[in-house]
């Protein structure tokens, strides 16, 4: 019989994986994305997904999408300064 281990433990070990662990640290902007833009931005976007590296971002409408196409430089800044292990390395605005 194998030796039981603690639930932490376990967890511990399967976000050491890499591949888990970088989807977790792309997934932390996820969570942190009205930090990342603000609420106004927030408001108005819906993070549809994060494939390849890539954040789809759904904008309200085609105005807001339209300006966020301006703001990706400043946004991909943000990301990239306060979640350099995250693995986004590019937003597309849907």
């Amino acid at each position: 019989m194998s030796e039981a281990k603690r639930l932490d433990e376990i967890i511990k070990e399967f976000t050491k994986e890499e591949s888990v662990s970088s989807r977790l640290r792309a997934y932390q902007v996820v969570g942190e994305w009205e930090k990342i833009v603000g609420p106004l931005i927030s408001r108005n976007t819906e993070i549809s997904r994060i494939e390849n590296g890539i954040l789809f971002v759904k904008a309200s409408n085609s105005t807001w999408r339209n300006e966020l196409v301006f703001m990706k430089p400043v946004i991909m800044r943000k990301i990239r300064e306060s979640y350099p292990d995250s693995g986004v390395g590019d937003i597309f605005f849907i």
